[in-house]
């Protein structure tokens, strides 16, 4: 059997308009050599019998036994790839034009010292049911939206990550999986990750090779609603600081000052104590210069502003 260029992996959960949505948009692409995989963690038989009723006998579809859980199922998805390029599709996103999976091979074609290849992306606020109201958008499929905009990551940044690809601790500006199409290298998603589940991703497949590749078109939607796993962590949720600390440790992140500096940000942030900094290669040295700053900017200086604010004084800066 041929190879296929590019595989798509489409995990899936109780949603199958998206998916339809998906679906359709992967029907207009220009670019055929490809394989569709669809691993899902449904209750119900609803993207079964819209797998039968779409005419599409290629789509490689599985209907696990028992539901995996979101990170699991997506690594079953990957698992079944068998293509030269592997582009996940979360199933509440599709392409946002019919060259977009063309243009993003391209990027990865062109450039064969390169690992990874990401693309700006069209953040689709979507409601949870309703109708759009008069004179709004719709999304894929007729579905209305909120509202939309474009995101990329901006040249500082992508500037930052090509320096050093460790630089991704300090923040994911690459986006959500979906932006991505990467060459097989058996990246996968780490299972003991919860919040910080792309960036585990992107560290596989930088950390084997730093290359990449991008372009700030829009050639993902991205679609936004309140049911996505990463809103379930509000901004200071533990976990988010454990996945912080889990990421620094695994990938040995403390070689990096830069990387060090923003685990100590996040220690103080979240109120670990000294001991924690000291397991992650801090000084205390450090610590206690970075905890006294930490102290005046987010205590003294907020409670002032705070104040101020009250009187209806402009607040100060640190």
């Amino acid at each position: 059997m041929d190879i296929p260029k590019v595989s798509i992996c489409i995990p899936a959960y109780n949603n199958a308009a998206e998916v339809k949505r998906l679906l359709e948009s992967i029907r207009m692409q220009t670019f055929r050599d490809l394989e569709i995989i669809l691993t899902d963690d449904s209750t119900n038989e609803e993207i079964a019998e819209l797998v039968k009723s779409s005419g599409w006998e290629d789509i490689r579809y599985i209907h696990n036994e028992k539901p995996l859980g979101h990170i699991f199922n997506w690594n079953k998805s990957l698992s079944e790839a068998q293509g030269e390029y592997i582009k996940i599709m979360f199933s509440d996103d599709w392409f946002t034009a019919p060259d977009s999976l063309e243009k993003m091979v391209s990027l990865l074609d062109r450039a064969p010292e390169a690992s990874l290849a990401f693309c700006g992306t069209m953040q689709v606020m979507l409601p949870e049911g309703g109708q759009a109201a008069k004179g709004e958008p719709e999304g894929g499929s007729g579905r209305p939206v909120k509202k939309a905009y474009a995101r990329a990551a901006a040249d500082w940044y992508t500037d930052r990550l090509a320096a050093d690809y460790r630089n991704l601790f300090l923040g994911n500006e690459i986006g959500a999986p979906s932006a991505t199409l990467y060459r097989a290298c058996g990246a996968m998603f780490d299972e003991k990750s919860n919040w910080a589940s792309d960036m585990f991703l992107y560290f596989e497949i930088l950390s084997r090779n730093p290359r990449f590749v991008c372009t700030q078109e829009p050639l993902i939607s991205i679609g936004i609603h309140e049911a996505q796993y990463t809103g379930m962590f509000e901004e200071k949720d533990l976990r988010k600081f454990n996945d912080t600390l889990y990421m620094y440790e695994k990938y040995q992140l403390r070689e990096s000052q830069a990387c060090r500096e923003y685990m100590l940000r996040q220690i103080l942030k979240f109120r670990q104590g000294w001991e924690t900094a000291g397991r992650c290669g801090i000084s205390r040295g450090e610590y206690l210069k970075q905890g006294i700053s930490w102290f005046w900017e987010n205590t003294v200086l907020g409670y002032w502003n705070g104040a101020m604010h009250k009187l209806g004084i402009r607040k100060i800066e640190g």
